[in-house]
């Protein structure tokens, strides 16, 4: 009986990890953006592309969707596509209607355009006017993912339309709300003129007592929060700046500890050649208040990236992800002479008090390096379904590992799954097919492949 279990067990570890299916996506436009939702209700998610050729007179601008099929497949060219008019500068998916699926929010400068999917075609349903800062004529289109929310809790959405003020909260039938923060704008003036904006990131959250979701706007100086009836009620906390000559500032908001008051991570960044970042987190005692020290510093030297606040132990809790390229002689060598890339990535583990002196974890991942505007492809996320943190990169130009999480370590020390495709590019995980894997959506923007988007099914 002994023997046979052993020998169970033996085949079940020598089974080798399943291989993920790739579909290939094809456009006739570069893709500059991607995003997914299940448009015509069959369970499994869609895919959407904003495509545009940035070169052309006039500027040819469209929407590929890409349904999934019976069995989770993608097809090769477009289900659907949608033109845009040369003005369109961003979309969004909200709900506007307050019955799925989402509607397409086609914006600029000036207003936006609302269309329904519905019998295999998008309908417009709707025009609103409005001035924004939002940009007109963008030859390189993104999606707002994080511009609309139900703050009301009546299923429609709240769209957060940037304005010099602060934020127009708005629905496709007017405006509900305006509310003021940190907005930061600034010109420079050569042979051109150059116009920038800063908008402060938008966290939603829920206040006791309230029936309506509050908001906390996050710049690189403040946390203002508005909550109560139409957002009336303000509060601000005004963040130390610890960097003398910081050229980039950001923050963000999670609840570390689960204690429903949203926590505060501020990184900033000074430096060219010696690049150096320092995160710090506030763990709040009460709403709307933190404590005057961090209750944590983090310092990273060398090519830096902002800390990424995720679970990477399955324990239901936040921790931080430092991502760093060591400046060091053997990165530089490695770059030169064999085309490759050193990453390091520190792992704190929050515990439910604080996150210790040392990184729980410590690994280094070798990627080919790119060139010209393309970017090594990663993503984290759950990609085998068991709870832990996993991460997919472009081991080599042409191939993407995956590593997964243990108990032990970070990361494996070898790859889990490895799939061919082009590694330069942006990398995202969504949950397409409802399973507890998470899956993956690859595209290369600004390089030979623009016109390609991978979509890699666990």
């Amino acid at each position: 009986m002994l023997a046979a279990l052993l020998t169970v067990a033996v085949i079940l570890t020598a089974q080798p990890a399943p291989q993920p299916r790739n579909s290939v996506l094809e456009t006739a436009l570069k893709v500059w953006d991607v995003d997914t939702s299940d448009m015509n209700g069959d369970g499994t998610a869609d895919i959407l592309l904003l495509t545009s050729d940035e070169q052309s007179h006039p500027l040819k601008k469209e929407l590929g969707l890409f349904l999934s099929d019976e069995k989770g497949g993608y097809p090769v060219k477009p289900s659907v596509t949608l033109p845009f008019d040369t003005s369109m500068g961003a979309a969004m998916l909200a709900e506007c209607d307050g019955k799925p699926p989402r509607e397409l929010v086609v914006l600029n400068a000036e207003g936006a355009l609302v269309y329904r999917f519905e019998a295999g075609k998008f309908e417009k349903i709707g025009e609103p006017r409005f001035f924004s800062l939002l940009p007109s004529h963008a030859k390189e289109p993104s999606f707002l993912k994080h511009s609309a929310k139900d703050l009301l809790g009546d299923g429609r959405d709240v769209w957060f339309i940037p304005t010099p003020s602060g934020y127009d909260l708005r629905r496709m039938d007017g405006s509900v709300a305006m509310a003021e923060c940190d907005v930061v704008s600034e010109m420079r003036r050569e042979e051109n003129t150059y116009i920038v904006h800063r908008l402060p990131a938008v966290h939603p959250f829920t206040v006791p007592g309230e029936q309506h979701k509050g908001m906390a706007f996050l710049s690189d100086q403040f946390a203002d929060f508005a909550h109560g009836p139409d957002w009336k009620q303000h509060e601000r906390f005004r963040i130390p700046v610890n960097l003398a000559e910081k050229w980039q500032g950001m923050a963000k908001m999670v609840d570390f500890n689960n204690d429903e008051l949203p926590d505060l991570v501020v990184t900033q960044m000074k430096g060219t050649v010696n690049m150096m970042a320092q995160t710090q987190v506030y763990v709040a005692k009460e709403l709307f208040k933190y404590p005057e020290t961090p209750t944590k510093t983090f310092s990273t030297k060398g090519g830096i990236s902002s800390p990424i606040l995720i679970d990477v132990d399955g324990d239901k809790r936040k921790d931080v992800v430092l991502i760093s390229i060591p400046l060091g002689v053997t990165n530089f060598i490695n770059f030169f002479v064999r085309g490759k890339l050193s990453v390091r990535a520190d792992v704190y583990l929050f515990n439910g008090t604080d996150f210790g002196g040392n990184p729980t974890f410590s690994t280094s991942l070798t990627m080919d390096a790119p060139e010209g505007r393309e970017r090594v492809a990663y993503t984290f996320g759950d990609f085998n379904g068991d709870g832990r943190l996993d991460v997919a990169y472009g081991k080599e130009s042409d191939m993407l590992a995956i590593r997964v999480g243990g108990k032990e370590e970070f990361l494996s020390s070898g790859s889990w799954a490895e799939v061919k495709v082009p590694s330069f590019g942006m990398a995202d995980e969504y949950s397409l097919n409802g399973n507890a894997a998470q899956d993956i959506v690859m595209y290369h923007p600004g390089g030979p492949n623009a016109k390609r988007v991978d979509v890699i099914v666990f």
